[in-house]
């Protein structure tokens, strides 16, 4: 009897006998045969050390058109997507903007000392240099033109150049940008420029003693930034030089 009518049988008997079954099915092909060291064995696995098969020109081609359109989509991406950080960086800008506005609102100031002042209340150094940036351009921030004034002012007033430069480096300003706005009063004689200075303001004191006026004109003199010994020389011509002239022209 064929092994297709020997299952057909069995089946045919235990119908008969009132025993549910399956169809038993026949496989049409034969099992692949147990691989020597027992157990049946799926399929054999490729050999990992034979070499991959070649990739062909077109097939390589076509993997590089991939690579390069997958990387033109992601930059796209990248570029239509906000950065996150750039709304904070242009905040922070206009914050530290509006401190320079405020800071400079009662009196100018160098960029060295207000980029400090920045510094000082921990804004990041990207920022600091933005708010500059933009306080240049709204002249809110302009050291060249500052100094000018500044020194123009104090030699109105009768400063001495020595003082002028003092005041301005404590506030900041660059020595270099310093000398070059100094040059015309460091070319000036310093005893003519304090003695000028003496004799205006002993024409204020005629009403005083000579040595109360003395005094007075010596310490205007100093404060003005010449030195002293300078000072006490140009208040004594002004004062009982000008006094002695006075009274030998009334007689």
């Amino acid at each position: 009897m064929s092994e297709a009518g020997g299952f057909k049988d069995a089946e045919r008997w235990l119908a008969q006998r009132g025993v549910p079954r399956d169809p038993i099915r026949v496989p049409l092909t034969a099992p692949e045969p147990a691989q020597e060291g027992g157990g049946a064995q799926g399929p054999a696995a490729p050999d990992a050390s034979s070499p991959a098969p070649p990739t062909s020109a077109r097939e390589a081609g076509r993997l590089a058109a991939e690579a390069h359109d997958e990387a033109v989509r992601r930059a796209d991406e990248r570029a239509a997507t906000p950065d996150p950080a750039a709304p904070r960086l242009d905040d922070d800008v206009a914050e530290a903007v509006a401190f320079l506005r405020r800071s400079t609102a009662m009196a100018p100031q160098s960029e060295a000392r207000l980029r400090d002042k920045l510094r000082g209340r921990g804004t990041p150094s990207a920022v600091v240099e933005q708010a500059l940036e933009r306080a240049r351009r709204e002249r809110l921030v302009d050291d060249e033109a500052m100094v000018a004034a500044l020194v123009d002012e104090r030699r109105r007033k009768g400063h001495a150049p020595a003082r002028i430069r003092r005041d301005l480096r404590e506030r900041g300003f660059d020595a270099a940008l310093l000398d070059r706005a100094l040059t015309p009063a460091d070319a000036e004689d310093p005893e003519a420029a304090a003695y000028a200075l003496a004799s205006e303001k002993a024409a204020r004191c005629t009403g005083l003693a000579p040595e109360a006026a003395f005094r007075r004109v010596a310490a205007h003199v100093v404060r003005r930034g010449y030195a002293e010994g300078l000072a006490r020389k140009v208040a004594r011509e002004a004062v009982f030089t000008a006094r002695d002239a006075q009274r030998t022209a009334g007689h």
